[in-house]
């Protein structure tokens, strides 16, 4: 799976908006939306940039740790811990030769997915 698809899978199973932005219980109604999806394009944009130029030695090695503290070290702004855990998706889903098909009605994603398993 390409690293781009890894992230925003990470984003949308692991990223807690409430924990990551408590302000957005201030936050306007009509303004909530934009500044939600702003963030996470923000999260989304800086967490590739980051592992495209710093992340490949972690990604070889399945090191979590290593590249969730590159991520905090360049500026990502998420509790460790959910950057921990997306880190740990992104690193299980590199793995993965999977291609997205389509999501379903009641709201899932259905992928493709060659693995090889060992005997």
């Amino acid at each position: 799976m390409s690293i781009d698809a890894c992230i925003a899978h990470a984003i949308h199973s692991d990223l807690d908006i409430i924990e990551a932005l408590p302000e957005v219980h201030e936050i306007p109604m009509e303004e909530l939306e934009t500044y939600v999806e702003r963030f996470v394009v923000t999260i989304q944009e800086t967490l590739y940039a980051v592992i495209a130029k710093r992340g490949e030695p972690f990604i070889r090695c399945k090191d979590a740790a290593g590249l969730c503290a590159t991520c905090l070290d360049a500026g990502i702004s998420l509790p460790p811990h959910m950057l921990l855990k997306m880190c740990q998706t992104i690193l299980q889903l590199s793995q993965l030769d999977a291609k997205f098909i389509l999501d379903t009605e009641d709201g899932k994603s259905l992928y493709y997915v060659k693995m090889n398993v060992g005997a």
